[in-house]
């Protein structure tokens, strides 16, 4: 052979090899695969973190409430309302400082608690820096709003639908009397009334909530409550004491207090069960974004999720402190 026939059966040195496109289009798809296969175990490893980081919220609540009792002898009240005098109760009058706000010093918060008047009033200039401060402690993790802070109308106080016709009477009579451009930290933790309406104190047959009369319920929380743990006769283990509300259910949540209002502006530091729990918030209630259920704070300081698909009654009588039910989870 020739020098040409020999360069001829040699292999050539630059032969190309590669992925055709039908190949790489393969590829592709399996990866796509198994990137959708993927990410919803870590969404879920996401959340599961998230509800697990809210339940330790909760239970640093729980310490900072005993730790409150073990000074006071006494829990703190759902929030505080006094008349023009000081003394005298009133549900929607000043200061309005609620539960979150006195276990700031249990809560590693003294610096921020020194900067809070409590006998002033928590609508007054000199508290705003205050109650204006968000708090990572009293905000769930998988809260979806990025917003820090919001004003009542915000909050969907005023202006929001109800499922019951007598509740439209009276939050159609609040829109004149309340200020809709204060100022409040959001937050997601709001205390337990029981089982009473915030509403109910309306309908008392000598007139409602007049002034020297406290909006007394069958919770662990309520107006100026001051119950210690003799009160509790159905065990702190199987009392609620606090639990979720995200501000996409219905309103806003704050942990500072409830201004000098009226109609269902407690409903801004504390929730009732009266309608069960639906999970949507409404009925002054209580609401998560974890899926299928919240995560709720009991007396004794343990933390639990309890399914929105609970029977009713167990949970109306896990929220009451002294209904003589024998229920647990």
């Amino acid at each position: 052979m020739n020098q040409n026939q020999n360069t001829f059966l040699q292999p050539s040195l630059h032969t190309q090899k590669g992925f055709t496109l039908v190949e790489l289009l393969v590829v592709i798809a399996i990866i796509g695969i198994l990137i959708g296969l993927l990410l919803p175990a870590v969404q879920a490893a996401r959340e599961s973190a998230r509800r697990m980081q809210c339940l330790n919220n909760l239970k640093q609540i729980g310490l900072a409430l005993h730790n409150y009792h073990d000074a006071h002898h006494k829990f703190p009240s759902a929030w505080r309302g006094y008349a023009a005098d000081g003394t005298s109760p009133l549900v929607f009058g000043n200061p309005g400082w609620g539960w979150a706000a006195v276990i700031l010093p249990y809560m590693e918060q003294n610096n921020l608690y020194s900067q809070v008047d409590l006998t002033a009033s928590i609508s007054a200039e000199k508290n705003k820096d205050a109650r204006t401060l968000f708090l990572n402690a009293y905000r769930c993790p998988s809260e979806p709003s990025g917003e820090h802070t919001f004003t009542l109308h915000d909050s969907g106080l005023l202006e929001h639908e109800h499922e019951d016709e007598d509740e439209d009477e009276h939050h159609h009579e609040e829109e004149s009397s309340l200020d809709e451009t204060t100022l409040f930290a959001a937050a997601n933790y709001i205390a337990s009334i029981g089982t009473t309406n915030i509403h109910d104190g309306e309908h008392y047959e000598d007139g409602g909530i007049y002034e020297g009369r406290e909006f007394k319920s069958d919770g662990a929380f309520y107006h100026n409550s001051a119950l210690g743990m003799e009160a509790f006769t159905d065990g702190l283990s199987a009392t609620i004491f606090v639990g979720e509300r995200t501000s996409k259910k219905q309103h806003y949540s704050t942990w500072s207090g409830m201004p000098a209002g009226d109609g269902c502006i407690p409903a801004i530091v504390s929730g009732s069960f009266y309608k069960g729990f639906n999970n949507d918030g409404k009925g002054h209630g209580f609401s998560s974004f974890h899926a299928g259920g919240a995560n709720f704070l009991f007396g004794d300081g343990s933390a639990k999720f309890i399914s929105e698909n609970i029977d009713d009654n167990t949970v109306r009588a896990l929220a009451t402190r002294s209904g003589g039910e024998a229920v647990s989870l």
